[in-house]
C-alpha cells in the first residue's frame, strides 16, 4: 500500500488532508501484462499476487467470478495471443445489444480499454510513476466542498482510492473508491478532479443519508439513487453527456444511449411514477414494482437522475438542492417546482403524497 502523507499550504490547497492513495493493483496488472508482451506465461504465484492486490481482491473473492475472469480473459486476449476469433466477437458486440445486457457492456468495455493502453503503454507507467496523485486527491476534496458551497470538513475520513486497470470508470464502493488508472491517465487535470469529486461526493453524502429508508426496501434505495446519482452527475458532467463521453470518456455508443436516456427522462419518469403509484394501491408487488423499475431505470437512475437536477437548477433553485443534497423526497419536490416553472412533465399531487408519506418518518 502506498500512503500519502503531505500538506500543501497557499490560498488554494490551504486545508490539511490525510491521504492514502492504493496503487498495488496497477503495479500487480503492469507485471502480469509485461509477462505476456514479452512471450512468457503467467505463473500461478503472479495471479495470486494480483487476486490478492486492493483493486482487484473483492473480485477475486466474489462467488459470482464474471468479473475476475472477464478481467484475466481480457488480459490475456489484448496482451496476449490468444483467441483471436473470441476478441473479435467481443469487439463486435452492437450498442443495442449492450443497451440490453450490461455484461455485454462490461465485456467489450474492458477489452477495448486494454486495447487502448497498449498504444500508450510506457507512458501510462510513467504516469503511475510520477504523477502527484497526493495532490489529486486533495484538490478533489476541495472540489467537491466548493461544489455544495460548504467549508471543508476536516473531521470527515474518506475512503481509500484504490486504483487499478479495468473499464474505464470509477466508483463508490463500500470498502473504497475505485478508478481505472487508464482513464484517469487520459484525462486533463480538471477533469480528473471532476471525476473524483464525483465519487468523494458519493462517499460524503453517506455521512448525511438515512441509512434506514435507504435500506429499509429496494424501491427505497432506488428513489435515494436518482438523486444521489443526479446531483454527483453535475459535479463532472456540466456539459452534459454528449460532451462528456466525447472529450472525457471517450465511448461514443455510450454516449448514444446516454444521450437517448436523458432525452426520453421525462417520460421514463412518468413511467416510474405510474409504477409507484400501482404499488402504493397493492396493484402491484413489491417484486413487480421492482421488475418494472429495472426496465425503466437503466445505468443506476444517472440520466433521470441528472435531468431532474438540471432542471433544478435551470429554475434557479441549486442551492436549495444543495442544502438539502441527501433528501430523496425535497429533491423531488424541488424537480416539481422547477418542472412547473419550465413547463415539462410535472408529478402528480397523488404521487408527490405517497412520497411524502413514506418519507416523513426519516426526513423531517
Amino acid at each position: 500500500m502506498l500512503i500519502f502523507i503531505q500538506y500543501v499550504s497557499g490560498q488554494e490547497l490551504n486545508t490539511s488532508f490525510a491521504q492514502t492513495v492504493d496503487l498495488t493493483s496497477v503495479d500487480e496488472f503492469f507485471k502480469v501484462t509485461s509477462t505476456l508482451q514479452n512471450g512468457k506465461i503467467i505463473s500461478d504465484e503472479q495471479w495470486t499476487d494480483f487476486d490478492n492486490s486492493t483493486g482487484y481482491k473483492k473480485y477475486a473473492d466474489s462467488k459470482n467470478k464474471f468479473v475476475i475472469n472477464t478481467i484475466k480473459a481480457s488480459i490475456a486476449m489484448a496482451f496476449g495471443s490468444k483467441e483471436p476469433d473470441v476478441k473479435d466477437s467481443v469487439l463486435s458486440f452492437s450498442k443495442e445489444e449492450m443497451a440490453n445486457n450490461r455484461k455485454l457492456m462490461f465485456q467489450k468495455r474492458i477489452l477495448t480499454n486494454y486495447l487502448d493502453m497498449i498504444g500508450s503503454y510506457d507512458a501510462v507507467k510513467s504516469f503511475r510513476e510520477n504523477y502527484n496523485f497526493d495532490a489529486f486527491v486533495k484538490r478533489s476534496k476541495l472540489r467537491l466542498f466548493s461544489f455544495l458551497g460548504k467549508p471543508v470538513d476536516t473531521s470527515f475520513t474518506f475512503k481509500t482510492v484504490y486504483f487499478n486497470c479495468m473499464d474505464a470508470d470509477g466508483t463508490n464502493a463500500e470498502d473504497a473508491i475505485y478508478l481505472d488508472l487508464n482513464l484517469i491517465y487520459k484525462m486533463t487535470d480538471e477533469q480528473r478532479i471532476n471525476f473524483l469529486a464525483h465519487e468523494y461526493f458519493h462517499n460524503y453524502r453517506e455521512k448525511f443519508e438515512n441509512h434506514a429508508f435507504n435500506h429499509r426496501c429496494d424501491l427505497n434505495f432506488g428513489i435515494d439513487m436518482l438523486q444521489n446519482e443526479g446531483i454527483a452527475d453535475l459535479i463532472d458532467k456540466t456539459d452534459g453527456y454528449k460532451n462528456y463521453y466525447t472529450t472525457v470518456i471517450q465511448e461514443p455508443e455510450l454516449k448514444e444511449v446516454m444521450v437517448n436516456l436523458y432525452n426520453q427522462a421525462p417520460e421514463d419518469l412518468e413511467k416510474l411514477q405510474q409504477v409507484i403509484l400501482e404499488y402504493a394501491k397493492n396493484e402491484l408487488s413489491e417484486n413487480e414494482t421492482i421488475d418494472e423499475w429495472i426496465e425503466i431505470v437503466k445505468f443506476n437512475g444517472h440520466a433521470i437522475g441528472f435531468y431532474m437536477a438540471n432542471q433544478i437548477v435551470k429554475a434557479g433553485h441549486e442551492n436549495e438542492m444543495l442544502e438539502t443534497f441527501f433528501n430523496p423526497f425535497a429533491f423531488f419536490a424541488l424537480y416539481n417546482k422547477a418542472a412547473k416553472t419550465l413547463n415539462t412533465f410535472q408529478l402528480s399531487d397523488e404521487f408527490m403524497d405517497y412520497l411524502r408519506s413514506i418519507t416523513l418518518e426519516y426526513y423531517q
